[in-house]
């Protein structure tokens, strides 16, 4: 992987937000849910890439397209709390997981929800989750007819969410896969990095917020390690991007016991790249990475794969806020 670095998406205006999920249209437009709005819904941007670099050149906001009967909390935000979104080509839709509600709906282009989702097993419902570690990451492949999504962290019953109750442990996760007639289709288990097992901040969070489903049908996998110091400075994110081959994998089930699952029936994974941003008081490069889509292919063939960032709505003080970033990746194999 080829990593071109992230550029800061206000150079060209565009409104700050909590960008948590992004996916293709075609002809160089993408929709990116905010995970705080007022409406359960999406963003409709054209970014343009260079076509030999892959840099990204401009960003155009189309309008926001949401519910116009959505379900608010006591702040006036959506309830659904949408973190990932993933077109479906073959009805024009989109797909948009909440993690609110546990829940993966579909929308129509006009941002309105066609009444269709897809059929979640029972053991992913929101009462088996750790709060604020459901669903993030979505993803659809139209070649291999495979909508995919995981939680964020382990589910209870699967054991506990690394952080400073669990130091060190291993979060285990189920990447569920959906066909086209909506229907869970598989299940597999993964296995995340440890991650810190102290010096933890105000905040910490560790877990996958994005998959992207390849067209060959090999997934790439982002697993993002947040911690926030209690005066800011020294925060950091690390970002670990792996590739796994679910089609070379166990199969299990929604009755495996991932505690006492054979090692070696976990996807083998393999790790592409790494990435780190930091706060310090000489820089805002802090960017929490949250969902990522393939991006333009090159002149040469190479294809390249957007990241956004989420950055709480421009969180900060006046001249210290972070910014809603985008890094664009290049496979080079």
């Amino acid at each position: 992987v080829k990593d071109l670095g992230q550029v800061s998406m206000s150079r060209w205006a565009v409104p700050a937000a909590n960008y948590s999920g992004i996916t293709p249209l075609g002809a160089d437009r993408y929709a990116l849910v905010s995970d705080k709005e007022p409406a359960d819904g999406f963003y409709v941007m054209r970014i343009m890439q260079d076509a030999h670099s892959g840099r990204v050149d401009s960003i155009r906001v189309e309008g926001f397209y949401g519910n116009a009967k959505p379900v608010l909390d006591k702040d006036g935000m959506s309830r659904r709390d949408c973190e990932g979104i993933a077109f479906f080509p073959p009805a024009g839709t989109l797909f948009i997981s909440g993690e609110g509600d546990q829940l993966l709906l579909e929308y129509a282009l006009d941002g309105q929800p066609t009444g269709r989702r897809l059929a979640v097993p029972a053991i992913f419902g929101a009462d088996r989750i750790v709060a604020n570690y459901g669903f993030e990451a979505l993803t659809y492949q139209a070649a291999t007819h495979r909508f995919w999504t995981t939680t964020e962290s382990t589910l209870k019953a699967d054991g506990p969410a690394a952080g400073p109750s669990a130091p060190g442990a291993q979060n285990l996760l189920r990447l569920q896969a959906f066909d086209d007639s909506l229907q869970p289709v598989a299940q597999y288990a993964y296995r995340m990095d440890r991650g810190r097992k102290e010096k933890f901040g105000k905040i910490y969070a560790l877990g996958v917020p994005s998959l992207l489903a390849l067209p060959d049908g090999r997934l790439l996998v982002l697993e993002r390690e947040v911690n926030v110091t209690n005066n800011y400075v020294g925060s950091q994110v690390v970002c670990k991007l792996f590739l796994v081959q679910p089609d070379q994998g166990w199969q299990i089930d929604s009755q495996t016991d991932l505690r006492r699952l054979d090692p070696n029936c976990f996807l083998i994974k393999r790790l592409l790249h790494t990435f780190t941003t930091r706060l310090s008081p000489i820089s805002l490069a802090f960017a929490n990475y949250e969902g990522m889509c393939l991006g333009r292919r090159l002149a040469d063939g190479r294809q390249t794969i957007l990241i956004v960032a989420d950055s709480q709505g421009g969180s900060g003080k006046v001249g210290l806020q972070l910014k809603d970033h985008l890094r664009v990746l290049v496979l080079t194999d």
